[in-house]
């Protein structure tokens, strides 16, 4: 069987705990609960964790996944993601050509 991490919540998981971590955001709760359930650390290398996980942590990984995607960012005033924001921020964005 193929196992792919990118459509597998319970390996994204991992990252993405990291990934908050790295970006200021508190996801010291999310990372609890995922351990208490038995999640795992992110794989140590790019693709699949080695077993698949049960059907429950791969829920809870979706789940939490939801949560940390809607974690407030302490970079958001200057790392905006809407293109409006991003836009003023860059005001000779595009440049015009020569």
């Amino acid at each position: 069987m193929l196992r792919l991490t990118w459509v597998q919540p319970e390996d994204l998981i991992g990252h993405e705990l990291r990934q908050a971590r790295l970006d200021g955001r508190n996801a010291s709760a999310v990372a609890a609960r995922w351990r208490a359930a038995g999640g795992r650390e992110a794989p140590p290398r790019a693709g699949a964790s080695t077993a698949p996980a049960s059907p429950y942590l791969r829920l809870l990984a979706r789940d939490l996944l939801d949560e940390l995607a809607d974690l407030p960012s302490p970079m958001a005033e200057t790392e905006p993601t809407d293109l409006g924001r991003i836009r003023a921020l860059c005001p000779h964005w595009p440049s015009p050509g020569p």
